[in-house]
């Protein structure tokens, strides 16, 4: 039999029962999870709201560039951050993806520019040493284009002017760059007023073109007939005056500079009743500019001159060339050398030559010059009036040939040796025919100062030398035959000389006697009258 008894019956087993499904109810567990995420959801929109375009932007170094630290910036205010730099597919660039804040969007733009500050030096100065703390960062000058972009290559250096600088570009022309580079300054009356931003060399190859941006409000000082000037390192110049040292500044000494300015017209002097007493300043320069000539317009073509001296030159629309034939040295006179008529200038001389005769062998020195006619003014000297140039020039030129108009070549400074050429009257100048059919003509030329006084040394120098010789065969001969005869007058043995020792024997003798003659007389005065007493008295 079996120990084991039988298991439940089915029947025996509980069955289940269904019971109805119970609505789902919120729990304050899930509250803070939804919280959550709805602000998460809302940063998610807010942060693709606020986010501005993406650009990437090329550069041929990295260095100073790290990803989710360099900052865009604009005038000094962030508008954007580095998110990612990586290398081009050839491996020849660097490109940086930069996301740009949403309210600097307008700087996708197609002329937007992008480069990196760093600490430079250069001839406007030094930039960028902020950067030596903070590190490098890229800078932006904003577009005007209307094209949006979003691929950009970056410039190697800044660049020297930006789109909100106020002022205006010209250009300047030039046979030479010389020491004028990117960002040497342009002055003004001694002030820092603009800077070279560009130059190229012209097509022709003949000239330099030289792009200058002056600033705002200096810009309105450039009129139309404004002289520009070499203004690097220091000018020199020696004239009868002295030496004269011009230089702009110490930067300009270094680096190059470029100075303007406008001439003063003495026909645009303003009236001192249409002057305000107290104008202000836009219209102080408003009226400065008025009384010269009218503004330059933008990009207008000036010529750069090699000094000041050079550039201030009164142009002259009329000149006359003459020639000048001197039998003389021309040394010292060089070309550009001045030609004046009682200190004034009136031309300048422009070829200097050497020209014999083969029959005569002469030699002369042509040099010829340009004189400018309208500098020497006809006024009446009585009532003061300009008198309008008369219309035969040339019977005037013969009248004061006639007159004594002569040339003459002289000493410009004693120290450098310089020479120019005066005209002049000399009313007791040997007489001259001109003739005005030659071309150039010939104006009369008289002996320089230098030469007369050559001339005169020369003729001091001849009459010495014929007073020199003179003594030589006569004089000194008879000087030499009267030494001897003194010498033989003198000789202890000739008969003179023993006479004369006669002579001052005996002359000692009478003296001797005479003293004797005047002792006694001392002791015994009646002996005058006496006579000379016997020899027992005077025992």
């Amino acid at each position: 039999m079996s120990d084991l008894s039988p298991g439940p019956r089915p029947s025996d087993l509980p069955s289940a029962v269904a019971q109805a499904k119970q609505s789902w109810t919120l729990q304050i567990i899930w509250i803070i999870p939804i919280i959550a995420i709805l602000v998460g959801l809302g940063l998610l929109y807010k942060s693709i709201a606020d986010r501005g375009p993406t650009i990437t932007v090329s550069f041929n170094s990295g260095d100073g560039l790290v990803a989710g630290k360099t900052l865009v910036k604009f005038k000094d205010v962030n508008i954007g951050l580095v998110k990612t730099v990586i290398l081009s597919k050839d491996h020849q660039q660097v490109i940086a993806t930069i996301a740009l804040n949403k309210d600097a969007a307008d700087f996708a733009k197609k002329d937007t520019r992008f480069w990196i500050v760093r600490p430079r030096i250069t001839a406007a100065g030094v930039s960028g040493l902020s950067t030596l703390l903070d590190g490098p960062f890229i800078a932006a000058d904003l577009g005007k284009s209307d094209d949006k972009n979003d691929d950009f290559t970056a410039l190697e250096v800044p660049p020297i002017l930006t789109g909100d600088i106020p002022g205006r570009q010209f250009i300047l022309r030039a046979p030479t760059l010389g020491s004028h580079g990117i960002g040497t300054p342009v002055y003004f009356r001694s002030l820092a007023v603009g800077q070279v931003v560009a130059y190229d060399l012209d097509k022709d190859g003949k000239n330099i073109s030289i792009r200058v941006f002056i600033n705002a409000p200096y810009d309105q000082y450039v009129t139309n007939d404004t002289r520009f000037w070499n203004a690097s390192g220091i000018d020199v110049n020696l004239d009868a005056t002295g030496i004269h040292v011009q230089t702009e500044s110490l930067v300009a000494v270094l680096v190059g500079g470029i100075a303007f300015e406008s001439p003063y017209h003495s026909d645009s002097k303003p009236n001192r009743t249409d002057i305000n007493p107290s104008p202000s300043a836009q219209t102080q320069i408003e009226k400065a500019v008025s009384f010269g000539s009218e503004r330059a317009k933008t990009d207008t073509v000036f010529m750069i001159a090699p000094s000041r001296t050079a550039a201030m030159k009164q142009p002259d629309t009329r000149s006359q060339r003459f020639v000048l034939n001197f039998k003389q040295s021309v040394r010292g006179l060089s070309v550009g050398a001045p030609v004046e008529f009682r200190g004034v200038t009136i031309g300048e001389v422009v070829s200097i030559e050497t020209a014999m005769d083969p029959k005569t062998f002469e030699v002369i020195q042509p040099v010829e010059i340009f004189v400018f006619p309208d500098r020497l003014k006809v006024r009446d000297i009585k009532t003061g009036v300009l008198l309008p140039p008369p219309e035969n020039e040339i019977a005037r030129l013969k009248e004061l040939i006639k007159r004594g108009f002569r040339a003459q070549m002289r000493t410009l400074s004693i120290l450098s040796g310089q020479q120019y050429i005066a005209l002049d009257l000399f009313p007791d100048a040997p007489s001259y025919t001109f003739n005005p059919s030659k071309y150039p003509p010939e104006l009369p030329v008289i002996a320089g100062d230098l030469e007369n006084a050559e001339r005169t040394i020369g003729n001091v120098l001849k009459n010495t030398d014929r007073i020199v010789k003179k003594l030589d065969e006569q004089t000194i001969p008879e000087l030499d035959k009267t030494l001897k005869n003194v010498n033989a007058l003198t000789d202890s043995n000739s008969p003179l000389v023993t006479d004369m020792r006669d002579s001052m024997r005996e002359l000692t003798k009478a003296a001797t006697s005479i003293k004797t003659l005047t002792d006694m007389l001392d002791q015994q005065p009646q002996s005058l009258i006496f006579g000379k007493p016997a020899e027992e008295t005077k025992k």
